[in-house]
């Protein structure tokens, strides 16, 4: 921490800047998270959930603020979280994604999300705002909802935003300012957004259509190095497996590589504008067909960029991979195969550090091994984990000695459908009494089984179907209707709060362990061995069970339990706990008496 920061972030600073009226009294955490960022600035925090991260965050960058350094920015993981943070602290701007704001441009014929049209390809729109004067481009035009939360955010203190935001303002926008403070919440999560934010799919249909494009304004030369392109991604993926997506080998890589190097990309992006100024182009007409374009023109570097980190580098191993996928047709569209690469960022951890400021306060409550989180994330910060306000007493991790180890190498055909049935039953037990539950599975087929056996043994679930949303299925339920919530981790393991015994027991069938065939999977393996992967993969299913672990208890006043169904949590469950938690556990019951244990904590 330099002399400036330490002058500021002292510890009578920091409190002097606690919101005392909205939280007349500090939790013990928040006060030694505190001691902790005072004592060493950056700091990784492992903090439980419901034990005040928000408020320590806020602290530190109001304390910022008012010392006039800036920009500030507080990251969480999505909207919604976005919004809860501005509603507890209102002197928050708040930003999202591209996808959250409607494009003026295309109104009233079309009502469409600003990530949904080639919003640099638009030189005609009136409704673009200045970042500099926050004025519009055209008279009494309305301004463009983005970017006038852009432009907002620019004159703000302290921003809170979602980190795909953070990401793509900060790594690839020109001339973004170095942020003063940075509050990474969820940061468990980062390397996975960070992963998803920069990876890319390239198809032959789209390349086709540019091609095209290209040949109709007259850039002949551009629309045959892309043909080029098209041509040697076509023969290298003729030769592939169409069962299964496939990894690229490092001699087909670098085929493409140098295939993709003779395009010019600022020279197409050129001669795309030209052609809109000069009316060769219809910018409503050819909406969909213009972005394509966009994004590939200007995607293009990164494609290169993204190829190169796929291959072996002086002194490292890749950092990046690449696969194919393809699926036919459908019939209206003449059943032709469709030829797809994707391109997936893999190790982000040195992108995750170069957008961290010299103050960064990151948190979760489940970071674990603290040293996985920073090979992980790029997060690598002084590091502690604090306990949390909540009595022991209130909850309880049951895992019972009596359920089958349900990984697909070691269980029996009929076990999944047989502890899918015990599980029902026991929900169906604890309805009788009142006690609603939540049960979480891995994958979708094992949702439609509970869901299926739920139905036979006359138990109201409630899920997303037949056309419904998990974000309307999670209403339905908080709003009094059903006896049990079924979801995927993915959509129920985390970012969900059910406090008050709104459902105070929790299931979570099994580990979610990568697929062996799954070319993330295969590039782990290539790239350190299996050995060394176990250890990531098993830090990855213990952040996932503790995320599950920590729906239903959301304050010192809540009592719930977590029951963990597969024997293949017991060989991490215990050791994956905070200190705090571990007397919480047990081990030694039977799905029946855990029953009763859950019954005792809650009558």
């Amino acid at each position: 921490m330099d002399a400036e920061l330490r002058k500021v972030l002292t510890l009578d600073n920091l409190l002097d800047h606690f919101p005392w009226q909205q939280h007349p009294e500090i939790r013990p955490n928040q006060r030694e998270a505190l001691e902790l960022i005072a004592k060493n600035g950056s700091m990784a925090l492992e903090l439980p959930t419901g034990s005040g991260k928000t408020v320590v965050g806020y602290t530190v960058l109001r304390t910022l603020a008012d010392a006039n350094m800036g920009p500030l920015f507080y990251v969480t993981l999505n909207k919604t979280l976005v919004d809860e943070v501005r509603k507890m602290h209102p002197d928050m701007i708040e930003v999202y994604g591209r996808n959250e704001y409607d494009c003026l441009y295309y109104q009233p014929e079309e009502t469409l999300k600003a990530d949904e049209i080639p919003c640099v390809s638009l030189l005609d729109c009136s409704h673009r705002v200045d970042q500099e004067t926050g004025l519009t481009v055209g008279d009494a035009a309305s301004p463009c909802p983005y970017y006038t939360a852009r432009y907002r955010a620019k004159q703000s203190q302290i921003v809170v935003c979602t980190a795909s935001f953070y990401l793509f303002t900060h790594l690839f926008a020109k001339n973004a300012d170095q942020p003063a403070g940075l509050v990474i919440d969820e940061a468990h999560e980062m390397a996975n957004i960070v992963r998803n934010s920069l990876s890319y799919e390239i198809t032959d249909y789209h390349l086709k259509q540019a091609v095209k494009v290209l040949k109709a304004i007259g850039a002949d030369e551009e629309a045959g190095q892309l043909q080029y392109f098209l041509t040697t991604m076509i023969d290298i993926l003729n030769r592939k497996s169409w069962v299964i997506p496939t990894l690229l080998e490092e001699v087909e890589l670098q085929i493409l590589i140098d295939a993709l190097k003779g395009i010019d990309g600022s020279k197409l992006q050129s001669r795309l504008a030209e052609a809109i100024r000069e009316g060769l182009i219809d910018t409503r007409k050819e909406r969909v067909m213009l972005k394509r374009l966009e994004s590939i023109t200007f995607d293009l570097h990164r494609y290169v960029r993204a190829f190169e980190f796929s291959l072996p580098g002086e002194g490292r191993n890749p950092l990046n991979f690449v696969t194919y996928a393809e699926g036919k047709r459908s019939r209206d569209n003449g059943g032709r195969v469709e030829y797809r690469l994707i391109i997936k960022a893999y190790y982000v951890a040195p992108l995750v550090k170069k957008l961290m400021p010299p103050l960064t306060v990151a948190y979760s409550a489940t970071i674990g091994d603290a040293e996985i989180f920073g090979y992980e994330t790029g997060i690598k910060l002084p590091f502690a984990s604090l306990p949390g306000n909540f009595p022991s007493s209130n909850t309880l991790v049951l895992m019972p000695k009596d359920t089958p180890d349900l990984a697909a190498a070691k269980r029996i055909k009929a076990e999944p459908t047989k502890v899918l049935r015990r599980t029902a039953r026991i929900c169906m037990s604890l309805g009788e009494k009142d006690i609603r539950s939540l049960v979480v599975v891995i994958s979708n087929k094992e949702r439609e089984s509970f869901l299926r056996i739920c139905a036979e043994e006359g138990i109201e679930a409630i899920s997303y179907l037949n056309g419904s949303t998990p974000k309307e299925a999670m209403a339905r339920f908080k709003s009094g209707e059903g006896q049990v919530l079924v979801g995927t981790v993915a959509n129920y393991g985390q970012g969900i709060d059910l406090p008050g015994e709104m459902a105070p027991v929790v299931f979570f069938l099994r580990p979610g362990y990568p697929n062996p065939k799954d070319p993330t999977t295969q590039f782990e393996v290539h790239r350190f061995g299996k050995g060394q992967c176990w250890q990531v993969w098993k830090w990855r299913a213990m952040i996932e069970a503790l995320q599950v672990r920590g729906r239903n208890v959301r304050s010192s006043n809540d009592r719930g339990a977590t029951i963990f169904i597969s024997q293949g949590f017991r060989g991490f469950l215990h050791a994956s706990l905070p200190l705090w938690l571990k007397e919480s556990y047990r081990g030694d019951l039977t799905l029946e008496q855990a029953k009763g244990e859950i019954l005792e904590l809650l009558k």
